[in-house]
């Protein structure tokens, strides 16, 4: 019933904040794209693994990624704030209601990126505050709840995992709304 509470004040203060959030909404693609931030749930090391596949994959084009991880107990471990570009913030940052306090947070929120990607696929009510509160331009995320603040969903079966996920992001991001993907007849 506690928990219960808690999620409602979190989503009732959430939907203040982004009722005023103020963004300039605008389709990207990875032709178009100049700056992506991702948001990720941390559960183990091959969630790691995948983002930094992902965001190494997305540097190539090149476009400059910055990416934001949440990892659910007191403290991040060592290995994981390690690489360059990704910071995760822990359990032990977030208030009562499970938003997030860390600076980590607050300065990738205040980020102007052209894309937002949300690669949660369970609702994790730290990285909705995070894909929420974000001035991103374009907003793409793979978990359909109610009020979402994506402009784009992709949907995949859970089970194919967390590569399998960005990859088809990659490829819709890929050739949305690009001429040159276009084929001409």
């Amino acid at each position: 019933m506690f928990d219960n509470l808690k999620y409602n004040k979190s989503l009732k203060e959430l939907g203040k904040l982004t009722k005023f959030l103020k963004r300039q909404r605008q389709m990207y693609n990875l032709t178009t794209a100049r700056h992506v931030g991702i948001v990720f749930n941390l559960t183990d090391s091959k969630v790691f693994d995948a983002v930094v596949g992902f965001k190494s994959m997305l540097e190539r084009i090149p476009i400059t990624v910055e990416a934001v991880g949440y990892f659910n107990d007191k403290e991040v471990p060592q290995l994981y704030t390690m690489e360059k570009g990704i910071k995760v913030f822990s359990r032990g940052e977030l208030n009562w209601y499970k938003k997030p306090e860390a600076t980590v947070v607050s300065e990738f929120v205040a980020k102007d990126f052209d894309i937002l990607i949300d690669l949660t696929q369970d609702e994790v009510l730290p990285l909705r505050w995070v894909s929420s509160l974000s001035k991103a331009k374009f907003k793409v995320g793979a978990l359909n709840y109610f009020n979402n603040p994506f402009d784009l969903i992709v949907t995949v079966d859970k089970s194919l995992g967390l590569e399998y996920l960005t990859q088809q992001i990659y490829n819709t991001l890929e050739v949305l709304n690009n001429r040159f993907a276009q084929q001409t007849v």
